[in-house]
């Protein structure tokens, strides 16, 4: 870990200490620098007003005998005096009596000077500070003297104050380094290697992986401790979650092949007695048809009459051995898959429905280009289904509309059989697929229930969809997809 990346919390602790430190330092700096200035220039305008006075009082008699020679030498004596740039003695007219150094033109440089009314002013020239003072003896103004001292000394103590914080900014700096190393090792590594064990138990999802326990007893200790207790939980939970799940694979090996056992042998079973029933149903079914057509004048009304349910019921009984063998087939036949024309197809079995009930008003429409790769036996059975009921519940509107088509939707082709005959309720549209199950009385319209589920089976084992969209009175729409489809 990168100890000045602002980005992991030992660079935020470096980064805050260093802010911390160098404001303090830099507050202190100021505040002792202003304080020492300000003491500075106080003593330094308090020895200018004491050489002031000094040089006054040495300078009446000089004034009073009008002795220039005599003050001049009073300014001489400034020379033990570093600080003064030059000094003046003013007569009370304000022309200049003496001036140090002798031969200066200290005249220009005074810029300010003592009104009437004051004894004692003083005035910040730059870096310097000139300083007035009157010369007065018995009441009576004699003149004035002025000093101008630099103040050198202040810029010399503003550097070594600058000098002494920057070295002690670089001691807390090496220090607050040192501190922050000492804080990463016992906050920021835990904390590190609690990240890199959170970041290896998310990537590989293993929750045996425990993180390392810091040498501390305190709050880390304790974050790390709970982490390690969530994954210490989280491992209990899923090996409880994989042994459920394995005895419930186990239950439902066990219980999917002894439905499959049991579906077999029903569809065994089904298949054997209608099988079985049809060489009995045939025999039955000629012995009508014999009795119906014997011309034997002998049979009454009555008899006429029970031939003809007789008729009917090995009829139906034969469609409904047909539909069971379409039902067992649809489950248990393997898969034969080819490339077919379902329009073709379509086609064909709406020209044999118009043939067998020629009196039938009907226009049927069916699209070109419905090619797939499917079994052509089980499709035929699906489309035989949906546009026998397609013929069937249009037997009582005036003339039949019935087509066959698809579209081309995001989920694929969809392929549908629509009509505008009875329709249904679509509350119920769940049970048109089911066994047995119809929204119609066989009084209205006769049917055995089990074509649309043969449907809905071989849709399923070819690996599509197939629905339902009606209303009462306005006709139904049967839609299925297929996953094979052949292009062009």
């Amino acid at each position: 870990m990168k100890l000045w990346d602002r980005r992991t919390i030992a660079g935020k602790l470096m980064s805050l200490n260093l802010q911390v430190t160098g404001t303090a330092l830099l507050l202190a700096y100021l505040a002792f620098l202003a304080y020492d200035l300000y003491t500075l220039r106080n003593d330094l305008i308090s020895s200018l007003t004491t050489e002031a006075g000094i040089v006054g009082e040495n300078s009446i008699t000089a004034l009073v005998f009008d002795d220039q020679q005599a003050a001049q030498s009073t300014l001489s004596a400034l020379n033990h005096s570093p600080d003064i740039r030059w000094a003046v003695i003013e007569r009370a007219d304000g022309s200049v009596f003496a001036r140090y150094p002798l031969g200066g033109d200290t005249a220009t440089d005074l810029k300010a000077t003592l009104t009437p009314r004051q004894t004692l002013a003083y005035w910040a020239k730059g870096t310097n500070i000139l300083l007035g003072r009157r010369i007065v003896f018995h009441g009576r103004d004699l003149g004035s003297v002025y000093l101008l001292a630099e103040t050198s000394e202040l810029a010399r103590r503003a550097r070594q104050f600058g000098l002494l914080s920057a070295l002690i900014l670089v001691l807390c700096s090496v220090i607050a380094v040192s501190a922050t190393s000492t804080i990463r090792h016992l906050i920021t590594d835990p904390l590190t290697e609690l990240a890199g064990t959170a970041q290896v138990v998310s990537r590989e999802k293993d929750y045996s992986i425990r993180a390392p326990l810091p040498k501390s007893s305190d709050e880390l200790a304790f974050l790390v401790e709970s982490f390690n207790g969530m994954l210490e939980q989280i491992q209990e939970r899923d090996r409880a979650l994989e042994e459920s799940r394995n005895a419930l694979e186990q239950r439902v090996k066990e219980r999917t092949a002894e439905l499959t056992e049991a579906n077999q042998e029903l569809e065994a079973f089904s298949y054997s007695v209608a099988h079985d029933l049809r060489g009995p149903l045939q025999h039955i079914a000629n012995i009508a048809f014999l009795l119906q057509n014997s011309g034997d004048a002998g049979l009454s009304d009555e008899h006429r009459m029970l031939i003809e349910k007789m008729a009917t019921g090995t009829e139906g009984m034969a469609v409904l051995i047909d539909d069971l063998l379409n039902l067992s087939s649809a489950t248990t036949a393997p898969l034969r898959r080819t490339a077919i024309d379902m329009s073709l197809m379509a086609e064909s079995i709406l020209e044999r429905l118009q043939a067998d009930d020629p009196a039938r008003r009907a226009q049927w429409t069916v699209i070109k280009g419905a090619r797939v790769i499917a079994d052509e036996g089980l499709m035929h059975i699906v489309l035989e289904n949906l546009l026998r009921n397609a013929w069937k519940y249009t037997s009582k509107v005036d003339v039949a509309e019935i087509e066959f088509g698809f579209s081309e939707e995001e989920a694929g082709t969809v392929y549908f059989v629509r009509d505008n005959g009875a329709g249904f309720n679509p509350r119920y549209a769940d049970r048109l697929f089911r066994p047995f199950q119809r929204l119609h009385s066989q009084s209205e319209f006769p049917g055995t229930g089990i074509g649309l589920a043969t449907a809905l089976r071989i849709v399923t084992r070819h690996g599509g969809k197939i629905w339902a969209d009606g209303q009462v009175d306005r006709g139904a729409a049967f839609c299925f997809t297929l996953p094979y489809v052949v292009e062009g």
